[in-house]
């Protein structure tokens, strides 16, 4: 089997590579990936995969193998790309300024493509069904979550999910597996401070949100040291505040926002009751007002330990032992593969090495990161060779 994947995947390869830089050279952004759905839709109908597209909006589902019967695995792809302008000097650059694939999912995409190729290729090997989740939307509000409502994934009837991401810190040619956490809730808050503008040079006359706002950002600090257990990992990060528009005139209101990042339910539910106690508290000692909303977006992605090990196998058959890492700390990052893996229990997501020999390992979201063409092999080599291992027993 393995001689037949790795034949497979060298085949697919060259129009492989020829997708991925078509996709990275037109990147779009989150829900307007149109050119993209629909270069995914044109490869699945050349290779007579049945398809269904128009899903949340510009999601596609792919399926292939048998309708009934056997087990079914689901592969996950994002498609979107981020608000950057593109300084990697690549001959397939972007052509859309200020558009970039600066977090690796046009890689993502072109390796979920190869799969359906090889995949389609390999064909009576499969003893069930394999479905294809091309995804929009993961960089802001997530595609996962709509996709899975929409019905078209079937995703009851699902056993097994499996992803993975590009991973700047690792050579191409290397992965990482870990179970357990792995992603964080990505939650975000608003609060709008009101106290009563008037003349700077009459503060006693004013009920000043910029001073009541300061001490707020800087008490919120104390329930990630203070009010949470130091060994329950947890990130609070005030990222803007506005308010004011004159040297001289104390303001109406401020607005600060930021993300709150924790791991379990129990933290979670801790973070949003704590930051408007603390707000409500401070606002009250200034005689303010306040609006508070806490917006909760992805569940936290949670590794199933058996799916990683199986995983981590495939792995073995086609990357060295010295390129295979275990464990290591999870990321305070959000991920909706997240809403799948809280779906179904047998689900995945590893870490897939990407800088190519010779180049700086540029950060995930750097307007200079580059992804290795070859990250395709060994992404398609372990997401085909852990699908036909799963659905055969």
């Amino acid at each position: 089997m393995i001689d037949k994947i790795k034949s497979a995947v060298e085949s697919a390869m060259p129009r492989a590579a020829l997708l991925r830089h078509a996709i990275h050279s037109n990147p779009e952004l989150s829900f307007c990936e149109r050119g993209t759905a629909k270069l995914v839709c044109d490869t699945l109908s050349s290779l007579g995969v049945e398809y269904v597209s128009g899903v949340a909006g510009t999601g596609v589902v792919a399926k292939i193998g048998t309708e009934s019967g056997g087990k079914t695995v689901l592969i996950r792809a994002d498609m979107d790309a981020l608000p950057l302008n593109e300084n990697t000097g690549l001959e397939f650059s972007s052509k859309n300024p200020g558009v970039m694939h600066a977090c690796g999912h046009d890689m993502h995409t072109a390796i979920l493509l190869c799969t359906a190729i090889v995949l389609s290729e390999l064909k009576e090997m499969l003893s069930g069904r394999v479905i294809l989740m091309f995804q929009p939307g993961e960089e802001t509000s997530g595609g996962a979550k709509p996709m899975i409502e929409s019905g078209a994934l079937d995703i009851g009837n699902v056993d097994s999910c499996i992803a993975l991401h590009v991973e700047p810190s690792l050579n191409v040619g290397q992965a990482r597996f870990k179970a357990g956490a792995a992603y964080a809730c990505p939650d975000e808050f608003c609060i709008k401070i009101k106290g009563k503008s008037g003349h700077a040079a009459a503060p006693h006359r004013c009920i000043d949100p910029i001073v009541t706002a300061a001490q707020v950002i800087t008490a919120l600090q104390a329930i990630p040291s203070r009010m949470i257990d130091p060994m329950e990992s947890s990130v609070l990060s005030v990222c803007s505040v506005s308010g004011g528009s004159a040297y001289n005139v104390i303001p109406g209101e401020v607005v600060i926002g930021g993300t709150a990042r924790t791991f379990s339910s129990s933290t979670r539910d801790l973070m949003e009751e704590s930051i408007g106690r603390i707000t409500a508290q401070v606002c009250a000692a200034y005689g303010a007002e306040f609006e508070y909303k806490f917006d909760r977006l992805f569940p936290p992605l949670i590794n199933d330990e058996e799916t990683i090990k199986r995983l981590k196998d495939s792995a073995a058959n086609y990357l060295s032992s010295s390129n295979i890492f275990t464990g290591g700390m999870p990321t305070m990052a959000g991920e909706d593969f997240s809403y799948l893996t809280s779906a179904v229990k047998s689900s995945a997501l590893f870490w897939l090495g990407s800088t190519p020999e010779g180049y700086e390992k540029h950060p995930l979201h750097s307007e200079s990161l580059v992804v290795a063409d070859e990250c395709i092999r060994y992404g398609t080599e372990i997401f085909a060779d852990y699908t036909i291992r799963y659905l055969s027993e």
